[in-house]
């Protein structure tokens, strides 16, 4: 029996491995992803010099400060200081802003092409010019404008249990990471589910089927045939998984992608192994009860009909994936971080999100596993009595059925 189930894990395997279909179904999320992000170069370096230029009139002092100010602003302060010629530079598009500071308020100028001035930045350098100036008016000392003019820090800290992490960037970080796993098990789940219920599918209206169980048992075709898609899907995400460390690597000095490791600076490589670990089992369980519904296919016209429910569950998961990170106290999110089939999109992200901590994540991940296996022991009898069977009656009226008398 062995032997014969090895057989049939590596037909499995090799029959899709070595298809045109499978490698356009791993490559080409990998050729749109250098195409985007080479576009993205290319408009990065077409841009050239995107430092915008500004003069500065009416007030040397200021000029002063924001000339010393220029790497911190990214900005560069003009050598014209006379107004006329400021303004005359701005229409001809050389300059692309003119600060005109008054004694109690100043007004910047730009043109329609100008580069993006970091106003919020100059305003408050601004504002600290002039409270100082008023204090040294009222007669306190350097020390006592000093204090006067620094500004308040709030520090945003997530607070758990043995440990705080630093929470300036998690939102965004959330929710990128939420439509990262939510996207990424969607469509593993919905390419590999298609793809066995197309190969039962295929076997069944070919009546090759009959052949195959003369040779070898119905448990090693159910088994031979869950795990064969299995190791694709395991190959699948090791070439991303490598792909993506590659790219870091060569990349990592570009400005994007050290803004977004710092946005994900939360994420541990713990975390990706339990949140890739997830996955697996996910989609395992989604094999498993893909394999039961595909034994009621009569042939490829009654695919769609069978993958229809599998697509439905699948997207609760995904939905509440986004949902969760506006609410992740909400009960009914809490119970399905916990319940199969939904959990691999939301415990990963209720854990980087330190809304729960890591015992919670690893019994929901224990729950999945024994979820699978008592479903792996109660499928291969569905597929054993199905698989040989032919109705005309519609897929999930046929399994009602077959449960009933179970």
């Amino acid at each position: 029996m062995t032997n014969q189930l090895f057989i049939v894990i590596k037909d499995t395997f090799l029959s899709q491995f070595k298809s045109r279909g499978y490698w356009m179904l791993v490559i080409s999320p990998l050729i749109f992803a250098a195409l985007a992000g080479a576009v993205i170069f290319g408009i990065t370096k077409m841009q050239g010099n995107t430092t915008p230029n500004i003069a500065v009139v009416g007030n040397q002092e200021v000029r002063s400060i924001l000339v010393q100010s220029e790497k911190e602003l990214d900005i560069h302060v003009s050598n014209i200081t006379n107004e006329k010629k400021a303004n005359t530079a701005l229409q001809n598009e050389k300059l692309d802003g003119v600060l005109t500071v008054n004694k109690n308020e100043a007004t910047i100028t730009t043109q329609p092409k100008s580069e993006q001035i970091p106003k919020e930045k100059i305003t408050a350098i601004l504002g600290n010019l002039s409270r100082s100036q008023k204090a040294t008016q009222y007669g306190l000392t350097a020390e006592q404008t000093a204090d006067l003019v620094q500004p308040y820090n709030l520090k945003s800290v997530v607070k758990q249990a043995k440990q705080s992490t630093n929470s300036g960037n998690t939102e965004s970080a959330n929710q990128l990471i939420a439509s990262a796993i939510g996207i990424i098990t969607i469509i593993i789940v919905m390419w590999y589910t298609s793809m066995i219920a197309n190969a039962i599918a295929n076997e069944k209206s070919s009546r090759i089927m009959e052949i195959l169980l003369a040779a070898t048992s119905a448990r090693v075709q159910y088994f031979g045939k869950i795990i064969g898609i299995f190791a694709l899907v395991t190959t699948h995400l090791l070439i991303y998984v490598i792909a993506g460390f590659t790219t870091f690597n060569f990349f990592k000095e570009n400005s994007f992608v050290k803004g977004l490791a710092s946005n994900l600076n939360g994420v541990t490589l713990s975390f990706i192994i339990y949140a890739v670990i997830f996955v697996l089992v996910s989609v395992a369980l989604y094999l498993v009860l893909t394999s039961m519904i595909a034994s009621l296919i009569n042939d490829n016209a009654q695919v769609q009909q069978a993958i229809q429910p599998i697509s439905m569950i699948a997207m609760v998961g995904y939905v509440f994936s986004f949902i969760m990170t506006q609410m992740p106290n909400n009960l009914l999110i809490r119970i399905l971080s916990y319940i199969p089939f939904a959990s691999q999109s939301m415990m990963p992200i209720r854990l980087v999100t330190h809304t729960e901590g890591w015992p919670a994540a690893i019994s929901a991940l224990l729950i999945a596993v024994i979820t699978l296996f008592l479903l792996l022991w109660f499928g291969q009898g569905i597929y054993a009595r199905n698989v040989l069977s032919y109705s005309d009656e519609p897929i999930m009226k046929q399994l009602a059925a077959r449960l009933r008398h179970k």
